[in-house]
C-alpha cells in the first residue's frame, strides 16, 4: 500500500512540474529569443491561446505581444508570407481585445505597431494607414506615460515612420531611453524580459544611425555583458558597428 501511495505521489509531483513548465511561458519566450529561434513562438503562442488560463485581458494582450514580436522578426528575416499571416491572426485578436480594453495603452500602443507592420509590407497602404497609426500610438502615450512598453511601442513609431508621417528620430531615443530607465530600476521588468533586451538593442540601433558609435558601443557591449549568448547582438550588430567604426 505504502508502494502504491509513494508512486502515486511522484506521479502527482511530476504532473505538477508538468503544469508548472508549462504556464512558464515568459521564461520560455525568453530562452528562445536569446538563442535566435523566435519561428518557435508559433508554437508558444498556439499554446498559450489554448490555455485556459490565459483568455483573460492580461493573458490575451501577452499573447499579442508575442505576435509582435513574432512579425517583426518574420519581417527582418525576409519571411514576408509567413508575417503577413501571423499578422492577420494579431490583428483579429487586437480587434477583439479592443472592444472591451479600448483604453489599455500596451494594447493601442500593440494596434499603432501592427498597423506599421501592414505599412511596411504594402507601402502603398500609407497614405490610408498612418493617420489611424500615430492616432492610436498618441493615444497610448498619453494614457501609459510612464508604462515602459507603451514609451517602446510609441518610439518604434516615431523611430520608423518617415518624418513626412510624424517621425521623430532624436524623440524616439528619448523614449527608449526612459523605457529603459525605468526597466532598470524595477528588477521584474528585467527578468526573463525579451523586450527589455530589445529596447537596448534598439538605443544601440538608433545610435548607430545617427553615427553616435561610442553610444552604440556602449550599449551593444551592455547587451553582450548581460546576454553573452545572444547571437545577434554578437554575430550581426556588433560586429557591423566594429565595421563602421574603422572607417
Amino acid at each position: 500500500m505504502k508502494r502504491i501511495f509513494f508512486v502515486v505521489t511522484l506521479f502527482i509531483c511530476a504532473l505538477c512540474n508538468i503544469e508548472a513548465q508549462q504556464i512558464n511561458y515568459k521564461a520560455t519566450a525568453f530562452n528562445l529569443f536569446l538563442n535566435g529561434k523566435m519561428t518557435q513562438w508559433t508554437w508558444l503562442i498556439n499554446k498559450m491561446t489554448s490555455d485556459p488560463k490565459m483568455q483573460n485581458e492580461e493573458g490575451q494582450i501577452e499573447i499579442l505581444t508575442y505576435y509582435y514580436g513574432l512579425v517583426g522578426h518574420l519581417m527582418d528575416a525576409g519571411q514576408k508570407k509567413q508575417a503577413s499571416e501571423n499578422l492577420q491572426k494579431a490583428n483579429k485578436l487586437a480587434a477583439q481585445l479592443y472592444k472591451t480594453a479600448p483604453n489599455n495603452p500596451v494594447l493601442l500602443g500593440l494596434m499603432a505597431n501592427l498597423t506599421g507592420f501592414q505599412i511596411a509590407l504594402s507601402p502603398l497602404k500609407a497614405t490610408t494607414l498612418a493617420k489611424g497609426m500615430m492616432n492610436k500610438a498618441k493615444q497610448a502615450i498619453a494614457k501609459g506615460p510612464d508604462d515602459p512598453y507603451v514609451n517602446i511601442l510609441y518610439s518604434n513609431i516615431l523611430f520608423y515612420m518617415p518624418d513626412i508621417f510624424g517621425g521623430d528620430t532624436e524623440k524616439s531615443l528619448q523614449g527608449y531611453k526612459k523605457a529603459l530607465q525605468i526597466m532598470d530600476a524595477n528588477p521584474e521588468l528585467k527578468k526573463n524580459n525579451w523586450m527589455y533586451v530589445q529596447v537596448m538593442v534598439t538605443i544601440g540601433v538608433v545610435e548607430e544611425k545617427q553615427e553616435n558609435y561610442a553610444e552604440a558601443q556602449k550599449m551593444y557591449r551592455r547587451v553582450l555583458q548581460l546576454y553573452p549568448e545572444y547571437a545577434h547582438v554578437k554575430n550581426v550588430t556588433y560586429p557591423r558597428l566594429l565595421e563602421k567604426m574603422k572607417g
